[in-house]
């Protein structure tokens, strides 16, 4: 097979964890309505019925962060599949809400070990001038997901208890991750790591030119050389010279989750329900969210490699923040503006908003803690990013519908607040985050040394 088709295939493969993250976690905005009227939650009960899934992602990354750096990474890809399959199969046949909820508590966990792991995977996987086009692979998998659970949902609506149906939509991608993982290498720089040279040497040998796979195999056996008078445990990702590595990891989860991305992702068809009664319109405007957001972060695979990480963030949380702005003005002068202008405002600043996130925030956050810390723990190290993301998506997922409920949801002040958090991004992005754009792995390692 030629080595890129075969790279290609690989990531594939890998990112189909992606599409589940994406599918699971949205499909509970168009689940939401035939899910009131089967078990009538109150707004408290349908926040962690929405949130179940993050808590389970946020306990996922206690499991892959030990496991991935002992079992490698395709191993612990294999045992999320199967969390997969069995989450989607509770939640579809669950016979009360506490039911739904473990179930989706085992689609989060999933969820959990599938973010921190796949991106890494990808990242050790791919060559240095495409790591940015395959890590957002993983992104890009994640709008697909979110998309097909749109879809999905638009087909089911109508369809009483619509929602078992929708469930079992994610159990057939769960079944593909299992079987495909089956079909992949290894991570070439674990195998270096634990000591399996030759086999690294065979993987990298598909994927590069020989004098490449060669130099990549000796930079590595480098690095860990250079790291043996260092722990690498835990411990070492709270050291003082990995404190900016630490600090982009909480950082840039913190900012991409408080710029409420999650609340127009799950909660879409009740904001676009403000201008569109009809709720068959506001889950079609909810559709084109899911296109939008696939569309641009297919820009961002073909951008990210080209221009600089830190060029990319900046225009991101610009347009952003203008997009927030213009969608609490939305409703704030809801009284005084024409229903044509108020539909202009909410439905175009939210699909704006999703260009200009799609293409910088949503990647950005995956890609940049599958770069920057060192190999002897970059599998907790990563995990530990990834357990930053749930705890803010819990966070924004639990508190939307409750804040929704008073003056700040009915006068557009929860955008005020998300747009404050963009702005405040600025200030990351220009004196904590630096460039890693064209740098090997081992290059940005080298940076703390």
């Amino acid at each position: 097979m030629n080595k890129n088709l075969l790279l290609y295939f690989i990531a594939a493969v890998a990112a189909t964890g992606g599409l589940l993250f994406g599918f699971d976690t949205g499909v509970i905005n168009v689940a939401l309505p035939s899910l009131r009227e089967r078990f009538h939650p109150s707004p408290e009960m349908e926040g962690f019925i929405v949130s179940a899934v993050l808590f389970g992602g946020m306990a996922g990354p206690f499991i892959s962060g030990p496991l991935t750096d002992v079992l490698g990474r395709k191993k612990i890809n294999i045992v999320a599949s199967l969390v997969f399959v069995v989450g989607s199969i509770i939640a579809a046949i669950a016979p009360s809400v506490t039911f739904l909820i473990i179930g989706r508590l085992f689609l989060g966990l999933a969820i959990g070990i599938v973010a921190s792991t796949v991106p890494l995977y990808l990242a050790e996987i791919a060559p240095t001038n495409q790591r940015g086009r395959l890590v957002t692979f993983f992104q890009f998998a994640i709008t697909l997901g979110i998309l097909l659970s749109y879809v999905v949902g638009y087909f089911f609506a109508d369809q009483v208890d619509g929602w078992r149906s929708m469930f079992w939509a994610g159990f057939i991608p769960a079944v593909a991750l299992l079987i495909g993982m089956f079909f992949v290498p290894e991570s070439p720089r674990w195998l270096i790591g634990k000591g399996r040279d030759a086999e690294a040497l065979e993987v990298l040998n598909r994927l590069r030119e020989p004098e490449q796979a060669l130099l990549e195999v000796a930079q590595t056996k480098q690095i860990i050389e250079d790291e043996k008078h260092n722990k690498g445990d835990w411990r070492m990702l709270f050291s003082k010279r990995l404190r900016i590595p630490l600090f982009i990891g909480i950082g840039i989860f913190f900012i991409q989750q408080f710029s409420g991305i999650n609340a127009i992702i799950y909660f879409s068809t009740d904001i676009f329900k403000n201008v569109f009664p009809d709720g068959g319109t506001a889950a079609l405007a909810t559709v084109g969210v899911g296109i939008i957001n696939a569309l641009s972060t297919f820009v961002a695979i073909l951008i990210l490699d080209k221009f600089g990480r830190k060029q990319i963030l900046y225009t991101g949380l610009i347009g952003t923040a203008i997009c927030l702005a213009t969608v609490g003005l939305a409703f704030y002068l809801k009284d005084s503006l024409s229903p044509e202008i108020q539909k202009i405002m909410l439905v175009g600043g939210v699909y704006v908003y999703i260009i200009f996130f799609a293409i910088s925030l949503g990647p950005l956050g995956w890609l940049l803690i599958s770069e920057i810390y060192p190999l002897k723990i970059r599998g907790f190290a990563s995990s530990m990013g990834s357990f930053n993301h749930w705890l803010f998506d819990a966070g924004v997922a639990y508190s939307f519908p409750i804040l929704a409920a008073t003056s700040l949801g009915t006068n557009g002040g929860i955008f005020g607040i998300y747009m404050m958090v963009v702005l405040l991004g600025l200030l990351f992005a220009k004196y904590i985050v630096f460039e890693t754009k064209g740098m090997s792995l081992e290059e940005i390692e080298k940076r703390y040394n």
